[in-house]
């Protein structure tokens, strides 16, 4: 009797898993597709090539990224939805896709839990306040004084209802009282361009989003909402110490699939991503970025979405916010 290789047992288990005739022929040809819901330009995206390159590399398979961009992530949802789960489709997504969308949506519903399961945890980011160098201020407390002198006056750009730039700037309207008009965007980048342009007085995102425009002097960057300074820019002081207490929020990547998918296929490609974060040069590559890559099974990111889901979910409806 003939003994079968590894590889060959892995691929007959593929099959029957996914009761594709031709999956022992395509495992390591057809590509794996990757659907985000973020435009090119933002941080999403740029993690998303990082992890689907790295990817790519693990599993001698190409991983490509299918964007569907709109609705703060619903279309992308909805199209994993859809899809079949036999390993070919996953998602990429972030906190606001993933935790806070479906408890803001008016128009679209997205029952999430009922639609995706976790893959893995990728990486997460310390949220700042970007305001354009243009605008004058030196200070936190400056700029909150602007903002309170002149109610309504301005408005802040986010990457899409229901993001965590959003969540994160309503959360800071709330703890200092002022008040000040939100533009959502279809993504980060053209938001961080109106910034740029004056045309917005501020976004709060993930660090690394706009520190190259820091370096380049078009932004400054006033507050992290961090617990403690982080050492890689001890420089830029907490809210926390500048007297906004209890103002943390992170922004946080990972990878899904649709339900269903079988727990073995799911377990593959979380080994895969454990390998691809654990790369010297891929956290390297995150780090520059602002991200900090971090490693979990797929069941505990599952449960880490459903906490955090639990958590904005409460914020949403303190603030009683909902979008269109």
């Amino acid at each position: 009797m003939k003994k079968l290789s590894r590889r060959s047992i892995l691929l007959a288990t593929f099959s029957t898993l996914t009761g594709t005739p031709g999956a022992t022929q395509d495992l390591s040809t057809k590509p794996i597709r990757l659907v985000s819901g973020f435009p090119p330009g933002g941080g999403v995206d740029a993690v998303a090539r990082i992890v689907a390159q790295g990817l790519s590399q693990q599993l001698s398979q190409p991983v490509i990224i299918d964007i569907r961009p709109g609705a703060g992530g619903a279309i992308a949802l909805a199209e994993l939805q859809k899809a079949t789960p036999d390993g070919y489709t996953f998602g990429y997504g972030n906190v606001g896709q993933l935790a806070i969308l479906e408890h803001i949506s008016k128009q679209q519903k997205v029952d999430v839990f009922k639609s995706i399961v976790g893959v893995g945890y990728v990486a997460h980011a310390p949220m700042a306040l970007f305001v354009p160098a243009s605008l004058g201020v030196n200070s936190l407390v400056d700029y909150l004084n602007l903002l309170k002198n002149n109610p309504d006056k301005f408005s802040y750009g986010s990457g899409g209802n229901g993001q965590i730039g959003h969540l994160a700037f309503e959360m800071l309207k709330s703890k200092t009282n002022v008040k000040i008009q939100h533009i959502p965007y279809k993504g980060l980048g053209p938001a961080l361009t109106d910034l740029i342009a004056g045309r917005l007085v501020g976004v709060m995102d993930v660090l690394g989003a706009g520190m190259p425009h820091v370096k380049s002097g078009r932004l400054q960057v006033l507050a992290l909402a961090v617990s403690e300074r982080v050492s890689d820019f001890s420089n830029i002081p907490t809210f926390k110490e500048l007297g906004v207490a209890d103002y943390v929020v992170s922004g946080w990547q990972g990878m899904v699939a649709p339900v269903n998918t079988p727990s073995l296929l799911l377990q593959r490609m979380n080994q895969a991503l454990s390998q691809v974060l654990s790369t010297k040069d891929i956290q390297e590559r995150l780090i520059a970025l602002g991200y900090y890559p971090q490693i979990m099974t797929s069941t505990q990111f599952s449960q880490f979405m459903q906490n955090e889901s639990a958590r904005w979910g409460a914020l949403c409806r303190e603030l009683k916010i909902e979008v269109e």
